[in-house]
């Protein structure tokens, strides 16, 4: 029976030291530079770094300074203000293709803004119309009304549903034409807005066309088109000049833009129309030669091969438009 109890009483203090041996502490420098031991973990602790120890102060980890979560907090935000930016970037891209896209010219956005105030105007005069004859029919009612008081009748329950009828659809009219007035502003400042937009674009894109030429030694050819007659043949050609020269097949066709596809390999050759305004309301094709990003793309771009396709361009297009 001793001998029993005495083999309880190891196993109880084997099992007591494991609990111990088990049990993690935690050791970090507190502000005043002294060794602190904790059994659990405060923010101090995670902000500053600290070891991980065994009851018999035996290194387990050791884990670097950590982040506060206020520090959590603002990167939270951090990250989330950025997302917020690079959705109004890629919405700005987008509406930014829509833009140029659907107008070829400042000129067209205000033809556009001009026809859409014009139809707003016209709705308005038709909400006015109807509204005078509405109120010439609520004084021959109201007459008729007091026609019946001075009589001393009753007025019909009938004249009086028309008059509150007729009351409520001056009304409406009243409201139609305050929210189409209204439409006219936001219609204008959308407008507005398009047109500065569209000459950022523009100043945008020849300053880019600027800066190619000047890194990689190419040049644009233009061509001004005398009048949109034979400007639009010149865009036509233009397709056909970019299918037979470029190394691969047209992407993108609009009526402001032609875009073969991107050179993958050092001898392909890429070319790009744009089709913009010039002044006294005509337009202009200017033709780009692209490269490969490489350092055989840049030699090509700046050699005979390149210089030629530019060359030939209007030499193409004088002989089909002639």
């Amino acid at each position: 029976m001793k001998i029993f109890n005495k083999i309880i009483i190891l196993i109880i203090i084997s099992l007591v030291a494991t609990g111990l041996e088990a049990k993690q502490f935690y050791r970090f420098k507190n502000a005043e530079g002294r060794v602190v031991v904790k059994d659990q973990l405060t923010n101090d602790m995670i902000a500053s770094g600290y070891d991980v120890i065994n009851a018999n102060g035996k290194l387990i980890k050791r884990v670097g300074p950590g982040k506060t979560l206020l520090q959590e907090e603002e990167e939270r935000l951090k990250a989330l203000e950025k997302k917020k930016e690079e959705y109004a970037l890629k919405q700005q891209i987008r509406s930014d293709a829509d833009l140029l896209r659907q107008f070829s010219s400042v000129g067209d956005i205000i033809r556009n803004r001009d026809a859409q105030l014009l139809a707003l105007e016209q709705r308005i005069r038709i909400q006015g119309s109807k509204s005078d004859l509405l109120k010439l029919q609520l004084e021959d009612q109201q007459r008729q009304a007091a026609t019946h008081e001075r009589l001393g009748q009753k007025i019909p329950k009938v004249l009086s549903r028309d008059i509150e009828d007729t009351q409520e659809q001056i009304l409406g009219t009243t409201k139609n034409s305050q929210l189409l007035e209204a439409e006219k502003v936001k219609v204008a400042q959308r407008y507005e807005r398009d047109i500065v937009r569209y000459k950022e674009l523009e100043s945008l894109r020849m300053t880019l066309k600027k800066e190619q030429a000047d890194n990689d030694g190419s040049r644009a050819i233009t061509f001004d088109c005398p009048d949109l007659n034979v400007c639009q043949k010149a865009w036509q050609l233009a397709q056909v000049y970019a299918k037979d020269n470029a190394s691969g097949q047209i992407e993108i066709i609009t009526n402001t833009l032609i875009l073969t596809s991107k050179p993958e390999k050092d001898t392909d050759v890429a070319l790009s129309f744009s089709r913009i305004p010039a002044p006294k309301n005509k337009n202009q094709i200017v033709l780009e030669v692209s490269c490969a990003d490489s350092d055989i793309g840049a030699d090509l771009c700046r050699s005979d091969v390149a210089k030629n396709l530019r060359k030939n361009y209007l030499s193409f297009l004088k002989r089909r438009l002639d």
